[in-house]
């Protein structure tokens, strides 16, 4: 089976499983059941016809998301097993977890899921709550659900736990479903590891296949196998040969925190970034490394910019060299282009991704900034809006004289690094859409959210000055108004190129 590549194809697979089932299955069972009907077998046949159901269905739909059962024994282990045996820390006996998905080449614990028969229905409490996910929480915390409810998360809870004595490491999601309604727990270490706050909006439920479909860029994101793999804790290099082997790739990054500082009549927007470097592994897992506690505020006058990213490059590289160091290898930093043009490098590890609120991942390849020194695009006249006001194309009905966090812009009109034409503004803000997907281009935002891969903390960068500008460029649906020079071709270049033309006649 081929691996599933996007969203969009998982739906089409997720679309296919009934359909699947009842070409393939459908005939047999039907037998079955008028073989037994009306005898005593038919309530176990019955019962087994379900098994039956909720396995092939649970099947094909980890399948779709790339966790496999199918592995050649040649290949190593599959990412997936089932019936996986696990010491319990509560009972001191054996159980067997459903499935067990895990890091083939650290057997770092990734994904439990846990499988209940077809007629099970979703948590019910004794006093009302606003939704399922609230529901779990109150169970979570001890609280009495109706049905079996406490004792399917209590085994759950076990098996996290079980897991995490044995490992140290707590899987990065964990599922329970009966084949048709979903429930997926984001956080399990807040979910059931002691200290957790239960947190609601951790837990994601889905009421049906119908429901799952409805979302199913929400189900791609959370559970694609690459996606899961890809979120790893960071390490620092002291830690990095305990964890990696066999690296194929390095690049530059950063972590980003974006703050609002409330003032007496204005808030302004403060930036700071710490450089890291992303290694992947032969089999496709990234890795981040980080060197704390050091970070670094982002400047906004000219010489104090450039002594701002002259110092994150220095630290950059300095941790890029600790890394070779510690790796025994000679890893140079893998230009962003082209990680953005490998699927299954940039399906693990998107450009930019959002941690949690304000805090951002972000993935610069052979950059060690988001910002560049200077514009691509010398003397360009529309990074003042009183220029784009002149011209009918001003992004905004007054100009941004100072830096603003609504909209978002670190810089104010008149810099290198602020761009105020109408054009750029309007198209960064444009949403992806399934109709513009591929026109798009790659891209970190899923369906619905914005074309630039950096408008959620800076929404009037001059593209000029982004390390994310020829990523951006390539893309059909976006052209910018300004224009770089045509390549420099020397003299004697074109002396050459006359010689080998006539040469040719």
């Amino acid at each position: 089976m081929s691996r599933v590549r996007n969203a969009d194809e998982f739906l089409l697979r997720f679309r296919g499983i009934s359909h699947e089932y009842e070409r393939s299955f459908g005939p047999a069972l039907s037998n079955l059941r008028s073989q037994y009907t009306g005898r005593p077998e038919e309530e176990v046949l019955n019962e087994l016809l379900e098994v039956h159901a909720r396995t092939y269905y649970v099947n094909a739909f980890l399948a779709a998301l790339n966790w496999r059962l199918d592995k050649k024994p040649t290949d190593g282990l599959p990412n997936l097993v089932p019936e996986v045996p696990v010491r319990s820390v509560e009972k001191g006996s054996i159980r067997f977890l459903d499935y067990l998905g895990f890091e083939s080449e650290t057997d770092r614990p990734l994904l439990i899921v846990e499988t209940k028969r077809p007629r099970a229905s979703l948590p019910r409490a004794p006093t009302p709550a606003a939704t399922y996910s609230e529901i779990l929480s109150r169970g979570l915390a001890g609280d009495g659900l109706i049905g079996e409810w406490n004792e399917w998360l209590d085994t759950l809870r076990d098996y996290v736990r079980s897991i995490y004595k044995k490992s140290q490491e707590v899987p990065r999601r964990v599922v329970i479903t009966n084949g048709n309604w979903l429930i997926l727990f984001l956080d399990p270490a807040d979910a059931f590891l002691e200290g957790g706050e239960r947190e609601p909006s951790r837990i994601v439920v889905f009421q049906d296949r119908s429901d799952i479909e409805g979302r199913f860029t929400e189900v791609f994101r959370h559970l694609e196998h690459q996606q899961v793999l890809g979120e790893a804790p960071p390490l620092t290099p002291g830690e990095l040969p305990f964890h990696a082997q066999e690296v194929d790739r390095a690049m530059h990054g950063l972590r980003l925190r974006y703050v609002e500082v409330t003032g007496i009549y204005q808030s302004n927007p403060v930036i700071k970034v710490a450089p890291v470097i992303w290694l992947r592994t032969r089999y496709g897992a990234w890795l981040r490394v980080e060197s704390p506690p050091r970070e670094y505020e982002l400047a906004r006058g000219d010489a104090e910019l450039r002594a701002h990213l002259s110092e994150v490059q220095q630290a950059a590289q300095k941790l890029l060299v600790e890394v070779n160091k510690r790796l025994d290898t000679s890893l140079q930093a893998y230009p962003l282009t082209r990680h953005y043009e490998d699927e299954d490098a940039f399906a693990a590890l998107s450009g930019v991704r959002e941690q949690n609120s304000d805090e951002f991942l972000l993935v610069t390849g052979d950059k060690t900034h988001y910002l560049l020194p200077d514009p691509s695009v010398p003397s360009c006249p529309y990074h003042d809006w009183q220029v784009c006001q002149s011209d009918g194309v001003s992004s905004n009905p007054e100009p941004l004289v100072v830096p603003s966090v609504d909209p978002r812009s670190f810089f104010a009109s008149g810099a290198l690094h602020h761009c105020a034409h109408r054009d750029v503004s309007t198209a960064k803000a444009s949403q992806i859409t399934a109709t513009n997907r591929a026109r798009c281009g790659p891209r970190s935002g899923a369906e619905g959210q914005a074309f630039c891969e950096i408008w959620r903390f800076e929404q009037h960068l001059c593209c000029r000055t982004c390390a994310y500008e020829e990523v951006c460029t390539k893309a059909p649906v976006f052209r910018l108004p300004c224009q770089r020079p045509a390549p420099f071709v020397s003299r004697l270049e074109q002396v050459s190129e006359a010689e080998v033309y006539h040469g040719s006649q």
